[in-house]
C-alpha cells in the first residue's frame, strides 16, 4: 500500500504525533511517504537536509519538502502540492491538522485516493480574536461538505477537546473517530540501563527522588512554575527525601532570563540541573531516570512517554490532561500551585513514584502501531 502523509511543518529530530507515526510505519509492508514545507519557523531553525536523509534511512519514509507560496496565520500553500500528490500515486492520504489551504480541494472532484484527516487544535486553546468567525465560515463553505460527500473518508479526533473543536467547525458525529495521542513502544518504555546511565551523568543517586521537566523553555508551557511549587515545600522535606530538579529543553531567549533569575532563588534549597534538549529518540533515558515529571502549563504528548517510562505526572485539570494522566489524584485546578505542591508531597511520602511500572499496559491501546492498523483499514474497506 501507498500511503502519504501531508504536515505543514515536520522537524525530524522532534517528538510530535507525526514522527512517531512515521516511525511506527517501517512495521508495516507499505511505501509511505510524506510532504511536508520548507518552513521551519516554529521550530526555531532551518532545514537539515542531512537531518532529513538520516530520518529517511531510519524509518524508510520519503520525505518532499516544498516552498510555501503563500503563508497566512501559520497555514501554508504549497507549491507543486498536487503535481507531488500526483507523481507519489498514494492508495490513501492522512493529512494532518484541517482548516488550512488543504481543504479547498472539497470544492473539486473527488479524488481516486482516499484521504483521512486529524484534528489536532482544541477550541479551548485557540487563542484567535477571529476564531468564532472562522467556526462560522468553515461550518458553511466546507464542513456541509464534509458531512455529506465522502470526499474525506474520516476526520481523526486526538482527544475530547479536539473532538469538541470539530463539533465547533460543523462536522457531524458520522464523520468523525477518535485516534488518541499515544506513543511508540519502540522509542518510549522504561529503560533501566539507560536510568542508571542519566542518573551517573548528573550525579543522582538510586535513592535521590529527581522531580523533571522536558519540554520547550517559553511563555506558554512556563516551566519556571515549578520553581513556584518547590517554594512552597519545606527545606526539610526535601533533605530528607532527597529530593533534585531536572530541566531539559529548548529555550526561547526572551523566556530563559525570567526563568533564571527565578531560579537563583531556589539554588540554595534544591539541586537543579539545566540541560539542553535532547534527541527525542534518546529521552526514553532522560523519563526512565526521573521519578515524578511536572508539566504546569496547557496539556503535551510528553505526559504520555513520561508515563510509559515510568514517572508519575502532575498536570493541570483540563479536559484533555485528564484523559492523560493515569491516576487523576495527579491533577490540580488551574493555577492553584498549592495543590500542585500538596500533591507533589503525597507522592514522594507515599512512594507511589515507584509503582509506575505498570503504565505502558495502562496505555496500551494508545500505541502507534495500533493507529496505524486503525487508519489503514479505511484503504481496505
Amino acid at each position: 500500500m501507498r500511503i502519504l502523509h501531508i504536515e505543514d511543518y515536520f522537524d525530524p529530530t522532534a517528538g510530535y504525533q507525526i514522527n512517531e507515526l512515521l516511525y511506527a510505519s517501517k512495521n508495516f509492508d507499505d511505501e509511505v511517504f510524506l510532504i511536508t514545507s520548507t518552513d521551519m519557523s516554529p521550530f526555531h531553525k532551518k532545514v537539515d537536509i542531512k537531518k532529513d536523509r538520516e530520518f529517511e534511512e531510519k524509518t524508510g519514509v520519503k520525505i518532499y519538502r516544498l516552498d510555501p507560496i503563500l503563508k497566512i496565520s501559520s497555514r501554508l500553500l504549497l507549491n507543486n502540492f498536487r503535481k507531488t500528490i500526483k507523481k507519489i500515486n498514494p492508495d490513501i492520504i492522512f493529512m494532518h491538522g484541517i482548516g488550512d489551504f488543504k481543504d479547498l480541494q472539497l470544492w473539486g472532484r473527488k479524488k481516486k485516493y482516499k484521504i483521512v484527516r486529524d484534528c489536532h487544535m482544541s477550541w479551548v486553546a485557540s487563542k484567535n480574536k477571529f476564531r468564532n468567525i472562522f467556526y462560522l465560515f468553515y461550518k458553511i463553505f466546507f464542513a456541509s461538505i464534509i458531512n455529506r460527500t465522502d470526499k474525506y473518508e474520516v476526520i481523526y479526533a486526538l482527544g475530547e477537546e479536539e473532538y469538541e473543536y470539530l463539533k465547533k467547525i460543523g462536522i457531524k458525529d458520522h464523520k468523525i473517530d477518535f485516534l488518541r495521542h499515544g506513543f511508540n513502544d519502540s522509542i518510549m518504555y522504561f529503560d533501566e540501563k539507560g536510568r542508571k546511565e542519566i542518573r551517573s551523568k548528573y550525579k543522582f543517586n538510586e535513592e535521590d527522588v529527581v522531580i523533571a521537566y522536558i519540554g520547550k523553555f517559553n511563555n506558554s508551557k512556563r516551566p519556571d512554575l515549578i520553581i513556584d511549587v518547590i517554594d512552597n515545600l519545606d527545606k526539610r522535606f526535601i533533605d530528607d527525601y532527597k529530593v533534585k530538579l531536572l530541566f531539559i529543553g529548548p529555550k526561547e531567549d526572551t523566556y530563559i532570563d525570567m526563568f533564571n533569575k527565578k531560579l537563583e532563588k531556589i539554588a540554595k534549597k534544591i539541586p537543579v540541573v539545566l540541560d539542553e534538549s535532547k534527541p527525542f529518540t534518546e529521552l526514553r533515558k532522560y523519563y526512565s531516570a526521573s521519578d515524578i515529571c511536572i508539566f504546569p502549563k496547557e496539556t503535551t504528548l510528553s505526559s504520555i512517554h513520561a508515563q510509559v517510562c515510568g514517572c508519575s505526572v502532575i498536570m493541570e485539570k483540563y479536559k484533555s490532561n485528564i484523559e492523560r494522566v493515569i491516576d487523576s489524584r495527579n491533577l490540580y485546578d488551574i493555577d492553584n500551585l498549592y495543590e500542585a505542591a500538596c500533591i507533589l508531597e503525597r507522592i514522594i511520602k507515599n512512594n507511589e513514584h515507584k509503582e509506575n511500572k505498570k503504565n505502558m499496559q495502562v496505555l496500551f491501546d494508545r500505541e502507534y502501531k495500533k493507529q496505524i492498523i486503525k487508519f489503514r483499514s479505511r484503504a481496505l474497506k
